[in-house]
């Protein structure tokens, strides 16, 4: 009896997840390594945009992770014009920027001189291209939902003050929502990343089969071994994450302003340090008592370990949040919204906190620095929770077993 060949997946990024350092590119890298590390062959085409450029080497990549990799530079920069004339079609501007007859015609080369079985879309973002997919090639296909699209531009609405922003954000929330509906019926399989996602679109759309594949960890890697803490002086706080993501800039300037001041007039040896790509001028000239901005850093583990207490302040969004994964394996409190927390597994007071005004993130902030053994457990809790639940090999055997019932 022959050996039966690798199951083959091509993936489809809207950015070069190279280097991993923000929630889309830890996301899509953690699936294809839950793949990878149960034997699937996945090649990878992305679109090089812009604003997330990737200009390193290729053969830098690693190898181990993907068979081949692919790429397509794009401008996504804002266009008036363009913008104004999606306003009145059906095309979400959002989904039109990701649209490019190059990346076309490298799908269509890719999917006749390879057989794949299932081509894997990461976001909505992606779903353009399902009817040249069923063109050339006869795989199935499965969308992966990094969140509700249509949800972050209605919590940013609801958020606006009356004004053209906030008329401009519900519309962009119904667009979006329109097409984001209309799109699911054109896949063959829902990858979601938390269960509120799984649950929304299969609300959507009832006959919708899918699975929930959350960002999986690799808990053996070295680096991510953290021996934790035992010091109860000095502790700070840290933010990191993407500062170009408009829910991250929102919750972290809502922080500086309702939080900080009455936190460093309570305990002003306590700091609070601020890394992120694409750090605006605004947020990286701000001179605050106690706040270092430290801009993109070059290991996010590294930096997070020099830490003690994350803080994710988030008011708006969808999904899930890589940063709070990668902090809870590393052993650290994490104190964040209801809406930080949606999509995780995680227990209030247990190995997350959860806080939802100034008042709350003050109370919480306090309890940890007055009793830091609690903190060092809750730290313990929250490595053990990820190790249990989001281990990237039991994830991607869990995802290959439910494609394999649903399909064969």
């Amino acid at each position: 009896m022959g050996v039966s060949p690798a199951m083959r997946v091509l993936q489809l990024t809207k950015k070069v997840p190279f280097p991993s350092k923000d929630g889309e590119s830890m996301a899509i890298r953690s699936l294809a390594s839950s793949l990878v590390s149960n034997g699937v062959s996945v090649d990878l085409l992305s679109l090089n945009t812009n604003k997330h450029r990737f200009s390193g080497n290729l053969d830098d990549i690693d190898s181990t992770l993907y068979a081949s990799f692919y790429m397509v530079d794009i401008n996504t920069d804002f266009h008036p014009i363009s913008f104004i004339t999606n306003l009145l079609s059906y095309l979400p501007y959002q989904i039109s920027r990701f649209i490019k007859k190059d990346y076309k015609l490298k799908l269509i080369s890719l999917l006749t001189q390879n057989k794949y079985d299932y081509i894997l879309l990461e976001t909505v973002y992606l779903t353009p291209y399902i009817s040249v997919i069923k063109q050339y090639s006869s795989a199935k296909i499965l969308l992966r939902t990094h969140n509700m699209e249509y949800e972050i531009w209605d919590r940013l609405y609801k958020g606006a003050d009356w004004g053209v922003y906030k008329l401009l954000y519900k519309w962009l929330a119904h667009q979006m929502f329109r097409y984001e509906s209309f799109r699911l019926y054109a896949i063959d399989y829902l990858i979601a990343i938390s269960e509120r996602e799984r649950l929304m679109f299969k609300a959507l759309y009832p006959s919708l089969n899918g699975i929930v594949v959350p960002i999986t960890w690799n808990v053996s890697k070295e680096n991510y071994q953290k021996i934790l803490k035992s010091k109860t002086t000095n502790i700070s706080l840290f933010f990191i994450g993407s500062l170009d993501w408009k829910p991250n800039q929102e919750g972290l300037l809502w922080f500086l302003s309702k939080v900080w001041p009455i936190c460093h007039a309570q305990f002003p040896n306590l700091s609070f340090y601020v890394a992120g790509r694409n750090m605006p001028d605004k947020i990286k000239n701000m001179s605050i008592e106690g706040v270092f901005m430290m801009g993109e850093v070059d290991d996010a583990a590294s930096f997070v370990n020099q830490h003690d207490i994350a803080i994710v302040p988030l008011l708006s969004g969808s999904g899930i949040r890589a940063k709070i994964i990668e902090a809870m394996a590393l052993g650290k409190v994490v104190i964040t919204t209801s809406i930080g927390l949606e999509g995780i597994l995680a227990q209030d007071a247990f190995d997350v906190c959860l806080a939802n005004s100034p008042e709350e993130f003050i109370d919480v902030i306090q309890y940890l620095l007055t009793h830091p053994a609690q903190m060092i457990q809750m730290g313990i809790n929250a490595q053990h929770n990820i190790m249990n639940n989001y281990e990237s090999v039991a994830m991607g055997k869990k995802l290959l077993d439910s494609l394999d019932y649903h399909f064969n």
